[in-house]
């Protein structure tokens, strides 16, 4: 189940934080891309994970560097590959948070409710502790307080 941050300083400086994902992908997770990838660069992307290091986009089946996905799917990697670092989503779309919401396991963290409309659960951590959310409304609610 996905972990929910929006408070920084609950977390820094002693977790691994990933804010640019771009970056962090395209250096350090795309060395580990495997199988497990694939559905995740469909989904998001629309592409189909070729290799290591290659995709075949979907816009014309020209073979591409892995580093041309999108920065959602990019981001949704970062928190596949690396299930203990919290990770910013402040610059995913709707069809990678939909993804991202589902994933079994990660966290990330957003100043701002950045949610899809489906979602099964969630963990949101706050100053208060921890507790499990599952309708959109009570997280958008979480994300409204201070």
């Amino acid at each position: 189940m996905i972990k929910i941050y929006k408070d920084k300083t609950l977390f820094l400086p002693t977790c691994l934080y990933i804010e640019f994902n771009d970056i962090f992908f395209n250096c350090r997770t795309s060395q580990y891309i495997d199988d497990r990838a694939k559905d995740i660069v469909r989904d998001i992307d629309g592409s189909e994970l070729c290799g290591k290091y290659t995709i075949k986009s979907k816009f014309n089946d020209a073979i591409l560097d892995i580093d041309k996905l999108s920065t959602g799917c990019k981001t949704a990697l970062n928190i596949l590959y690396n299930p203990k670092a919290i990770v910013n989503i402040s610059s995913c779309g709707d069809n990678a948070l939909e993804i991202i919401y589902n994933l079994d396991d990660g966290f990330i963290f957003c100043e701002y409710p950045n949610i899809p409309f489906s979602f099964n659960k969630v963990e949101i951590i706050d100053k208060n502790g921890s507790h499990i959310i599952t309708d959109y409304d009570e997280l958008l609610s979480w994300w409204k307080t201070k």
